[in-house]
């Protein structure tokens, strides 16, 4: 129940912060802003491409656990000038070489990880307030195939998200 409350926060906070940002928007902005939207309705989710990005995951936390200053630099520099773009996030990662090549690594451009990110979190955000009963119709932001997708693979996305730094050395609990 925890994680329903924070999938629907999550999914409010991403929607009020794209809506503030988009007000403050110049023309170009409001350009570039709808075209990354349509970058992650229309990007379509595949069993291949998620595990592409639960490889690229793995080896991003692993990258980042064996180089603390990593971590550290990207947390620092993300929450003093959070990215609410794919053109940010994409520059974020591609100025930490040893991330960029753990996800180009795993099969990913830094710019599809960028938008499945965005894709899978607004897929999962949706199902996860329609089996709260929070919306009743699907918003149409989001494909049906990814809809059907997510709700398909729900338990394995989940797991991917909550993946701590130091969980990809320890053998699974039972």
């Amino acid at each position: 129940m925890a994680h329903a409350k924070f999938s629907a926060r999550l999914a409010l906070c991403v929607f009020l912060i794209a809506s503030v940002a988009a007000a403050a928007q110049t023309p170009d902005e409001k350009s570039s802003a709808e075209a990354e939207k349509k970058d992650v309705k229309n990007f379509v989710l595949t069993a291949d491409k998620l595990d592409k990005y639960e490889a690229a995951v793995k080896a991003i936390n692993k990258v980042q656990k064996d180089n603390p200053a990593i971590k550290k630099q990207m947390d620092d520099e993300d929450s003093q000038n959070p990215s609410i773009t794919i053109a940010g996030s994409v520059a974020l990662i591609e100025k930490y070489p040893p991330i960029a090549n753990a996800i180009k690594t795993a099969g990913l451009t830094p710019h599809d990880f960028v938008v499945m990110t965005y894709t899978l979190i607004n897929s999962a955000a949706a199902v996860q307030m329609k089996k709260m009963g929070t919306i009743k119709e699907y918003p149409d932001t989001v494909l049906s195939e990814n809809i059907s997708f997510v709700d398909k693979n729900y338990d394995r996305i989940k797991k991917i998200y909550n993946t701590d730094t130091d969980a990809s050395d320890k053998p699974p609990q039972k």
